[in-house]
């Protein structure tokens, strides 16, 4: 039995979603350090900045995608909505890193600066012993040193700080680090859910993984392709596109919420428009099941109600 064709009208929520994840991320800069004592206000720029990020990657892929562009420009490939579909993997650690931080904002927010300056002055480390010597290359290398020690000072944080940093776990890493007694916590489980099923496809294409070409391989080589083959390739291209952007924006919206649950910021109807958008996503069933397992429980108890 074939799985009903599902119809979600982007109107309902494109621009909805984008500008609702701009207020939040407005709002994450201008408020969050008076919400966050005690803990430095670079946190919660990293979380402004994390959310950009996500925000901006949903705009590309709506960019590139739109009809308009697609039917009247003579020059856009069906290739280009799939070799942007990895970047929906991007906005997955988004949501992970961002989720992290927010467990503990004053000891997670500065692992997360600190381990990324480890990490900037090890490359360094890492040129000046293969490259080292060289006028041009040491002129470079100390440029780059300079730059971070100002940067590290200039964040509060200090040379011994952050060479002492543990490693900032990828996604992959997090969700299977076992616990004492061998368990995993709720966040692991639910961040374990964009990895599995049917999220598991945005991994194997970041890495060019053949597990990830697979499913789109079609799209780089049309023109290997029998002439009556290639007519189904794009008749099949609208649901390609509406499974991915609805998936990408349920990433965005899931960060939204995040976000939301945690600072309860006032005004701008934020909860309303957060209720509005989960409702005219909710009819596509990847969509449905974080609903149902994480944020239904999670808006009602952190008061995230329409008024």
């Amino acid at each position: 039995m074939s799985t009903p064709l599902v119809h979600i009208d982007a109107g309902t929520f494109q621009k909805q979603l984008v500008q609702l994840a701009e207020t939040i991320a407005q709002k994450v800069k201008r408020e969050a350090p008076s919400l966050l004592p005690g803990v430095p206000a670079f946190v919660s720029f990293d979380l402004h900045i994390l959310t950009r990020q996500a925000m901006h990657t949903y705009d590309l892929l709506f960019y590139l995608n739109a009809d308009e562009r697609r039917e009247k420009d003579c020059y856009w490939r069906p290739a280009y909505s799939v070799v942007t579909l990895p970047l929906i993997r991007n906005m997955i650690d988004c949501l992970y890193n961002i989720t992290s931080i927010l467990e503990n904002p004053g000891v997670k927010g500065r692992w997360f600066r600190a381990s990324g300056f480890k990490k900037m002055l090890a490359a360094l480390d890492e040129d000046e012993a293969r490259y080292g010597g060289r006028p041009e290359w040491d002129l470079w290398i100390n440029k780059g040193r300079d730059f971070l020690d100002f940067e590290i000072r200039n964040q509060g944080l200090n040379t011994a700080e952050v060479l002492a940093a543990c490693p900032w776990p990828t996604l992959g890493q997090y969700i299977n680090r076992q616990q004492p007694g061998g368990t995993f916590t709720a966040h692991q489980g639910f961040l374990k859910a964009f990895m599995h099923g049917l999220w598991r496809e945005y991994s194997a294409m970041a890495h060019g993984g053949s597990d990830g070409l697979t499913p789109v391989a079609v799209y780089y080589v049309p023109d290997s392709l029998l002439h009556e083959q290639r007519e189904n390739v794009d008749q099949h291209h609208p649901r390609l596109l509406f499974k991915h952007i609805t998936r990408a924006a349920a990433t965005l919206l899931c960060i939204v919420t995040e976000l939301q649950a945690y600072f309860r910021f006032d005004g701008a109807r934020i909860n309303e428009r957060i209720h509005d958008v989960w409702e005219a996503l909710n009819p596509a069933f990847e969509v449905k099941e974080l609903f149902d397992e994480r944020y239904a429980q999670l808006m009602k108890d952190k008061g995230i109600e329409p008024q």
